[in-house]
């Protein structure tokens, strides 16, 4: 009886160290679960998490974003209350806004802060984006919770996908607002704030949400997917306002900015809006790029930007057009980045340039009073680009190679200290030059075989290992099994790690190409 439990114990040990294995080697290469930054709103379909502090990586950025206990990326001393003397903007949009792509003194908020500062003008702006929002929700979020924030001034910004998805009232799994059709009647923020809740679609569950495995079955099973065009040619819905003849959500659209005109004079607050232009209009490579994609003679990639400018002149708002600020920046160098389609910290500086320009403008009746200067863009100072953190990578690169290098010394003085040093330095460059080139190669890829690489990796590496293990695999699953049998389920862990070690030192053994990096894991 306590041998047949023994035994089940060791089973049930070595399907949960299967799974372990399995977890963390998923995990290594990059296929852990995705970071969780929303959560269920029964008003505007989703706000960000108070209190998040999470990391969004590609091969373009590597950024933090954290909220702060009121759900806004921005510091603990934005409250509802004013400070005395100090002038305070609120921005509301979505990812350009928010700038989750850049770190937070370089998303446009930050930016225009700084600008303003530097201009001798006491102001603060607050970050009210929230990824994935469109008109609608930014709108209800203003009049539920942002005009709580007593703002002098409130940014609405706007991209040309928001006029598509301000006609859903489904936006991937988060349910969200429906707004009427200009026709339909002037919209009321209030009475939908104030009107039945959205349904709530509840947490994914643990398994998937949690771990790498549920995330990698995840993506094979069946879900809500991004609405395409109806003529059969699989293009994004969303980019059906840059088609002619396509008028999709642009009443609705009307209808938000009026709405969004009558709620700034309700609350007090001056309104501006910033229109964002789409990445074609400024880039020629990425206007090739979507061309030969769109494949239609009637794409226009301006149709949308001109609309939403003539939509908020209509609605009697203030617009700044960020067009011709990107397009002066693009002089000096990318303003977008080269696969992600927001703007860079070069752009967001161009257009907190544009927005700082205009707040200290007439026609804000003086809220603004600037001291008597030239005024200047934002300044980049104190902004920690991507590539900030090379040096410090390379300083932890630099003593790597001087503790291996002196190990290797002591422990084979004949070669001499030149050559120790030498050879470890050559072995670090190698597989560091592997790594970064492998990662470059890899963004270059369609996004759809860029996301299976990571399995691919696993599959080759699992493969490589068995083709030399391939005499020994047997002898090394029959010990397994014995320990098995005999019920010794708690020496399994470490008869697992001794087995993995001595078969990683066969492998290095029986390949110099794959000795190096085996040696440096060691």
């Amino acid at each position: 009886m306590i041998r047949s439990l023994n035994q089940f114990l060791a089973v049930v040990v070595s399907l949960a160290m299967l799974v372990l294995i399995l977890e963390g080697a998923l995990r290594l290469l990059g296929w852990g679960p995705a970071p969780r930054m929303h959560r269920f709103d029964p008003v505007v379909g989703w706000v960000k998490s108070p209190g998040v502090d999470i990391r969004r990586q590609t091969a373009e950025f590597n950024v933090r974003v954290r909220t702060n206990t009121r759900g806004l990326r921005g510091p603990e001393t934005w409250s509802y209350q004013r400070r005395a003397g100090v002038a305070r903007v609120l921005m509301i949009g979505d990812s350009f806004t928010l700038g989750y792509t850049v770190s937070e003194s370089e998303s446009i908020p930050a930016l225009l802060e700084q600008g303003l500062l530097s201009q001798g003008v006491q102001a603060e702006v607050l970050n009210g984006g929230t990824e994935g929002w469109s008109t609608d929700q930014e709108v209800l979020w203003l009049a539920t919770e942002g005009q709580l924030y007593q703002p002098d001034v409130v940014v609405l910004q706007v991209y040309e996908n928001d006029i598509f998805w301000n006609s859903r009232d489904q936006y991937l799994r988060y349910p969200k607002p429906r707004i009427p059709d200009e026709g339909q009647g002037e919209w009321q923020p209030y009475m939908v704030a104030d009107g039945p809740s959205l349904r709530d679609p509840g947490l994914e569950s643990w398994w998937w949400r949690a771990t790498a495995i549920g995330g990698l079955l995840g993506r094979l099973r069946s879900g809500p997917t991004m609405p395409v065009l109806e003529d059969g040619s699989g293009r994004p819905a969303e980019w059906g306002a840059r088609l002619d003849g396509n008028d999709v959500g642009r009443g609705e659209t009307r209808s938000a900015l009026h709405a969004f005109a009558s709620l700034a004079e309700a609350i007090g607050a001056e309104p501006l809006v910033l229109v964002i232009p789409d990445k074609a209009q400024i880039d020629a490579d990425s206007l090739r790029q979507v061309e030969a994609f769109m494949g239609a003679r009637d794409y226009r990639p301006e149709r949308p930007y001109e609309f939403l400018v003539t939509a908020a002149r209509g609605a009697g708002l203030p617009v700044m057009g960020g067009l011709p600020e990107l397009q002066a920046a693009q002089l000096d160098g990318p303003v977008y980045f080269a696969r992600d389609w927001h703007t860079n910290a070069a752009g967001n500086r161009a257009l907190a340039g544009g927005l700082m320009r205009r707040l200290l403008a007439p026609e804000f009746r003086g809220l603004f009073r600037p001291a008597s200067r030239s005024i200047v863009a934002p300044s980049s100072e104190g902004t920690r680009p991507y590539g900030a953190g090379l040096a410090s990578q390379g300083a932890l690169g630099v003593g790597v190679w001087l503790f291996l290098g002196t190990l290797f010394w002591r422990r084979f003085s004949e070669v001499g200290l030149v050559g120790s040093f030498g050879a470890v330095g050559v072995l670090l460059l190698g597989v560091a030059a592997v790594f970064a080139g492998g990662g470059w190669l890899v963004g270059q890829l369609p996004g759809w075989i860029e996301s299976l690489v990571p399995l691919l990796v696993l599959v080759l590496l699992l493969g490589i290992a068995g083709f030399y293990l391939r005499g020994r695999v047997s002898v090394m699953f029959e010990l397994f099994l014995a320990f098995v049998r005999r019920g010794h389920w708690y020496m399994l862990p470490v008869l697992v790690a001794l087995l993995a070690v001595g078969g990683l030192l066969v492998v290095a053994a029986s390949s110099p190409w794959l000795a190096p990096f085996i040696y440096t894991l060691f």
